[in-house]
């Protein structure tokens, strides 16, 4: 079962590799005060890490700020764990195809988005979100150092001192509040 999961992976992979291929974006850094859309992606299956970023996503509209999130609930069925919220939407394992990439309206709109932060929470390897965040047309990427990151954001955080998701919130918004623009 994991080979053939490996070998699902490997074709998203040459699809995602193809796809970037073709994205052609102007990269431009924001701080927080200067930016008027963001984006947020994050891994929603843990309820706790849900949580910490519905606080920052409320944090990032108390500063008035056009947010919109996507979460990925690692679940074939995620109805039952949550409910769409405005602004809150959320894909599971139903919006994924045999490659692990992930489809659907919400998916394909929030790849278009032309945020000008794509702000990624997701701390561990995930292909699904991986692929959303490679292909945004974001501005201005965000994510932690590691992993996927390194080859898709353009400013990585290292947080290998503490590697939980509230010391990389702080570490966002004191790294995005120091960028002058």
């Amino acid at each position: 079962m994991i080979a053939i999961s490996n070998i699902q992976e490997k074709i998203g992979r040459f699809w995602l590799n193809k796809e970037t291929k073709r994205l052609k974006r102007k990269v431009k850094a924001f701080s927080i005060e200067k930016a008027s859309t963001i984006g947020v992606i994050y891994n929603a299956t843990n309820r706790d890490d849900s949580e910490i970023v519905k606080k920052f996503i409320q944090y990032l509209k108390e500063e008035r700020k056009d947010v919109i999130s996507l979460g990925f609930i690692e679940s074939k069925d995620s109805s039952d764990i949550v409910k769409p919220h405005l602004n809150y939407t959320f894909f599971d394992k139903r919006n994924i195809s045999k490659a692990f990439i992930p489809k659907g309206n919400d998916v394909e709109s929030f790849i278009k988005k032309p945020f000008s932060i794509l702000i990624d929470l997701n701390t561990e390897a995930c292909f699904p979100i991986e692929y959303i965040s490679a292909l945004s047309s974001a501005k201005f990427k965000v994510g932690v150092k590691g992993f996927y990151h390194n080859n898709v954001c353009d400013l990585v955080i290292d947080i290998e001192e503490n590697r939980k998701l509230k010391f990389l919130i702080i570490q966002i918004k004191h790294y995005l509040k120091m960028i002058k623009n």
